[in-house]
């Protein structure tokens, strides 16, 4: 169980979400709860798909890409 503040804390980011967003969450809340996906399950919007399905080169590749600052040029 969460300790009480990190539980106070998300309440109250709770009261700056739009509806949208809190449909949203609500979506992940479930799905997290679930051990099956929902039927309107759609792999696009899931955010758990890319730690799973990146190119396994990505891995070994990744201190070099955060020293490349991400593709942008160095001024």
């Amino acid at each position: 169980m969460a300790a009480p503040d990190i539980r106070q804390q998300l309440i109250a980011k709770l009261d700056n979400l739009s509806d949208e967003e809190m449909k949203a969450l609500l979506r992940y809340i479930e799905a997290m709860q679930s051990t099956s996906l929902p039927d309107d399950y759609d792999e696009a919007n899931d955010p758990a798909i890319g730690f799973f399905s990146a190119d396994p080169e990505f891995a070994s590749r990744t201190e070099e890409i955060l020293q490349a600052g991400f593709g942008r040029s160095k001024s």
